[in-house]
């Protein structure tokens, strides 16, 4: 007779009976992948079982120990979600530890058994290595650090919320991501995102505040305008933590005039005080520009202007020039004049006042000696000076000029070379003074050309480089059968 005992630890051991054929296992091994929260069948399907009893175990993962589930159609594990139907086993609503290897087994001599793998995939989670939130001084080297499990073991991708990497990529591959020599174009939040493509990816993110010093630029570094006139003088100003920005006119601090940007400051602030019969405002707006309005300007006003910034690293600063005088001129005619003798300069430029004189430097490229044409408002005469240089002067009536629209101007110069390449410059002055000189400008006039004629009447016209003005080099190799030859410049 079979003698069966079962211990207080469900630790089963069966003795059966000598003499009888041992049971052997119909199902075959198998591997069995499914999502968490699914359910799985552990089949067990056997003949020949005699008086012995079908035992089904989870076996232990390393350092673990042994599970008994069943025994015959007795289910032995307390856990709800397991049930035995004949010889297989169901597993409801599957967990990530219901994975590793299940033992249907008969307990004879020799053993008789068949091992299952089961497989429980599950999404990712993801949870930083290091506080979620970094400073780090501009220039150093910071690593952000991040863990994930899932099975199958997730992918880990850095991205950058709202933007690239700093390397320029979308995404770096690991658990780390590390940049070195950080500025403040690396601020911003960091995502450590795990995918498996079980469910959804998970993420979590870091934030990397740079601190650095003063970083200050002039939105225009000279501001041309005139009394009466308002002017607002604007400073780009970055740093972290946010600088004090203070201003000071020809060396000398504005009293009063002072920025405070500390953090969670209302969008804008505004500190004024009065200057005589005016008053200079400064403000700041959430785009890092700070402002010097100057409302109205006076004479005593002109000059340079200073806005300095300065935080816990460092200090620094940017010039304005405030000035009367004009802006250097734009030559805008083209480059390629339609006379053959004669050019007509244009040009434009900015300034408060009407131009009252400007003077135009030209020579022939190629050579070292200027020419000078000089026009003035109120001289109506010509005068001409010893040396190389050529002055010419004459009237100009006065005329209603807008205060900062551009002006535009011309002048024909006149007694030029045939097909000759010049370089020109202008400067131009108002009631303040002179202007700085245009850019280096170059024009040529035109090219002759030659009309030949023929006994029978008929014209041909050839181009002609002058190369000086006493030797034309005429092309003709098209008309030498011609008899009789007529050069006619035009």
């Amino acid at each position: 007779v079979p003698k069966t005992f079962v211990d207080f630890n469900y630790n089963y051991d069966y003795y059966p009976e000598p003499g009888t054929d041992p049971p052997s296992f119909t199902a075959r091994p198998q591997t069995f992948t499914v999502e968490m929260g699914q359910s799985v069948i552990i089949p067990c399907d056997f003949t020949n079982p005699g008086v012995n009893k079908l035992i089904i175990k989870k076996m232990p993962a390393s350092g673990g120990s042994e599970k008994l589930l069943t025994v015959g159609t007795d289910k032995v594990a307390p856990d709800p979600r397991i049930s035995i139907t004949g010889s297989r086993l169901t597993i409801s609503h599957t967990r990530p530890r219901d994975a590793g290897t299940f033992l249907c087994h008969f307990d004879v001599e020799p053993p008789v058994q068949l091992r299952h793998q089961l497989d429980v995939q599950y999404a990712p989670n993801v949870r930083a290595l290091v506080p979620p939130e970094q400073h780090v001084a501009r220039g150093k080297t910071i690593t952000l650090e991040c863990q994930a499990h899932g099975n199958p073991e997730p992918i880990i991708r850095w991205s950058r919320q709202g933007g690239t990497l700093p390397s320029g990529r979308h995404t770096s591959q690991g658990s780390r991501l590390t940049l070195e020599n950080v500025d403040r174009r690396a601020e911003g939040t960091y995502l450590c995102t795990a995918d498996n493509g079980i469910g959804d990816p998970a993420s979590t993110a870091m934030t990397i505040t740079i601190e650095y010093p003063p970083e200050v630029n002039p939105e225009k570094a000279v501001v041309r305008t005139g009394e009466g006139d308002k002017v607002k003088l604007v400073c780009i100003v970055h740093g972290r933590p946010p600088p004090d920005v203070v201003w000071t006119h020809d060396g000398r601090p504005l009293p009063d005039v002072m920025m405070d940007t500390q953090l969670h400051r209302p969008s804008q602030t505004t500190h004024t005080r009065a200057h005589t019969a005016h008053d200079f405002t400064a403000t700041h707006s959430p785009a890092h520009r700070h402002s010097l309005d100057i409302n109205p300007v006076t004479e005593k006003d002109f000059g340079a202007y200073v806005c300095i910034a300065e935080n816990a690293h460092g200090q620094k600063n940017a010039v304005i020039q405030v000035t009367g005088l004009p802006e250097p001129p734009e030559i805008t005619s083209s480059p390629n004049g339609g006379e053959s003798t004669r050019y007509t300069l244009t040009w434009k430029t900015e300034s408060y006042y009407p131009i009252t004189d400007f003077i135009i430097k030209y020579r022939r490229a190629h050579l070292g000696i200027w020419q000078v044409s000089l026009e003035n408002r109120q001289r109506n005469h010509t005068m001409v000076m010893a040396g190389s240089w050529d002055n010419v002067s004459r009237s100009v009536e006065n005329e209603v000029v807008v205060g900062g629209a551009p002006q535009s101007m011309a002048f024909t110069l006149a007694k030029l070379e045939v097909a000759t390449d010049y370089l020109a410059v202008v400067r131009v002055r108002n009631k303040y003074g002179w202007s700085a000189e245009s850019e280096h400008f170059h024009f040529s006039t035109k090219k002759a050309m030659a009309v030949l004629q023929s006994t029978s009447g008929t014209s041909n016209v050839v181009g002609v480089s002058c190369l000086s003005p006493q030797l034309l080099l005429l092309s003709m190799s098209l008309l030498l059968p011609l008899p009789t030859q007529l050069l006619q410049a035009v």
